[in-house]
């Protein structure tokens, strides 16, 4: 899936019609795309040259990114404290979704 169809298939989740958020989407793609490989490859001592996002992460790159989003408003959550009540996220940000759901590949040797 090309960036371009990630951005438009986040947008129709997330509602939104027009270009206004684009780049802070853009952002969000761009980091929780970062974050997958160094996950990935957490076990190494440094990224492989090369290495990029598999493709059967497409799907869970956009959730990780609306977790993020979810995490700055009210959206996500598990509780919430205010006059007695308890606010909680079940993913506090988008690296947590990642880490929750990216499998590390292991060191050899």
């Amino acid at each position: 899936m090309t960036d371009s169809e990630k951005l438009t298939m986040l947008k129709s989740l997330l509602n939104i019609s027009d270009s206004t958020m684009d780049d802070k989407l853009g952002v969000y793609l761009s980091l929780s795309a970062q974050e997958i490989v160094n996950w990935m490859y957490i076990n190494y001592a440094e990224v492989p040259d090369g290495a990029e996002m598999p493709a059967k992460y497409d799907t869970m790159q956009i959730y990780a990114v609306i977790a993020g989003l979810n995490a700055e408003g009210g959206e996500n959550q598990d509780k919430h404290t205010e006059n007695g009540i308890v606010r909680e996220w079940h993913y506090t940000d988008m690296i947590e979704y990642i880490r929750a759901h990216v499998n590390q590949i292991p060191r050899v040797g």
